[in-house]
């Protein structure tokens, strides 16, 4: 039976257009791995003209990252040995051994310098035709999907933090808000069962008691409300141009009602040409006063705590320095996370929540600057942060 030419030309022209049209990158290698032809797929994949690869062993024309930063042909470089592609093709060829969607992770090179990584699936089969030998290389890119799965598993991880965050904040809340809120049960109860039997004394000394604690509570909810807030990136800055030295100024004047109870002196000093600056000014009295507070409360009697401003570069920095029992170095870290504690204790047994500096970071963050602190344990804390002029 004659052999129908046509047909035959017609048969192999549609072969072609399956094998371009294919969304799977194919390449064919011969006996010595070089490669004798690819499809569109490969092309657009690994962003390589067949006219550039052909007769290129298989991990230079796929722009392998081994054997483009050794500068060596694949199979010689010092990852070769390790390749499971390279492992699979040289299986397929000697014992024709097909390879069934095995996954690959690796860097490749679209040229000498633009590289990226490539996640894929590849498939090997062992082939002959005219009497010679082949190798089929099915690849099916994965890149995508493992980068939304990444990003899947990410946001899980998050959502994880956050869950973990609230029932932190909750475990917290509880725990703290315990004790003064059982106080002011204890007292308030003496007080209507027992309210003629106690000295005027006494009933004022109750009545403080449930008034510090129920300071306490309130200054615990507003601030888990505030980080929660934060958390969610809904922290708002109604920026206004405001005078930095009457804030500090009247920030100094209602925390010496509390250091006067210990004795501390409150000094400040400013080398500030211009005040002015745009700012939150309730988020920044916000930030000082939890400095103050902090100084205060961490502070020795009859001591000082000296609150200063200058001007560096293009940001106004505020420091608050105190002569207090200072902090370990190693624990400073902790200063600025939710809930974070350290092994300082306050002088005269006041309350401290644990999140008010993680609160006044995000609002400095939120302002453009930055706050840190600075410790010696046994000879004080200075606490600053820059706010930016512009």
């Amino acid at each position: 039976m004659a052999i129908n030419l046509k047909n035959l030309k017609e048969s192999n022209e549609f072969l072609n257009i399956l094998f371009d049209n294919i969304t799977s990158a194919l390449f064919i290698l011969d006996t010595n791995a070089r490669v004798e032809s690819i499809n569109e797929s490969f092309s657009i994949l690994f962003q390589k003209r067949e006219e550039k690869i052909l007769g290129d062993l298989c991990g230079n024309a796929l722009g392998c990252k081994f054997a483009i930063e050794e500068k060596a042909l694949c199979g010689e470089t010092s990852h070769c040995k390790n390749c499971k592609l390279r492992n699979d093709i040289l299986a397929n060829m000697s014992q024709k051994v097909p390879t069934n969607n095995r996954k690959l992770t690796r860097d490749f090179y679209a040229d000498d310098t633009t590289k990226d990584t490539k996640h894929f699936l590849y498939s090997t089969r062992h082939i002959q035709y005219n009497e010679k030998e082949y190798i089929l290389v099915i690849v099916d890119d994965h890149t995508e999907l493992e980068k939304q799965k990444a990003k899947l598993e990410e946001q899980n991880d998050s959502l994880k933090s956050l869950n973990e965050q609230k029932s932190k904040f909750l475990g917290i809340a509880a725990h703290d808000l315990r004790n003064p809120i059982g106080a002011i049960n204890s007292f308030s109860e003496l007080l209507i069962d027992s309210f003629d039997e106690f000295s005027k004394e006494d009933k004022t000394e109750f009545l403080n008691l449930i008034k510090d604690s129920s300071q306490f509570s309130l200054q615990l909810l507003n601030e888990l409300l505030d980080i929660s807030k934060i958390e969610l990136g809904k922290l708002e800055l109604n920026k206004e141009k405001i005078n930095i030295e009457n804030i500090v100024i009247n920030t100094i004047k209602i925390n010496k009602i509390f250091a006067k109870k210990k004795k501390i002196q409150i000094d400040f000093n400013s080398k500030i040409k211009n005040p002015s600056i745009k700012i939150d000014k309730s988020k920044i009295e916000q930030v000082l006063h939890n400095l103050l507070s902090n100084a205060i409360k961490y502070s020795n009697p009859e001591t000082r705590v000296s609150v200063s401003i200058i001007e560096t570069n293009a940001f106004l920095q505020i420091s608050v320095t105190d002569q207090g029992v200072g902090i370990p170095e190693e624990e400073v870290k902790n200063l600025f996370t939710e809930f974070g504690t350290t092994s300082a204790k306050t002088t005269a047994n006041e309350s401290s929540t644990g999140l008010g500096l993680a609160i006044a970071k995000n609002i400095v963050v939120g302002h453009g600057g930055e706050i840190m602190a600075n410790s010696k344990l046994g000879e004080g804390s200075e606490f600053l942060f820059t706010l930016p002029l512009n």
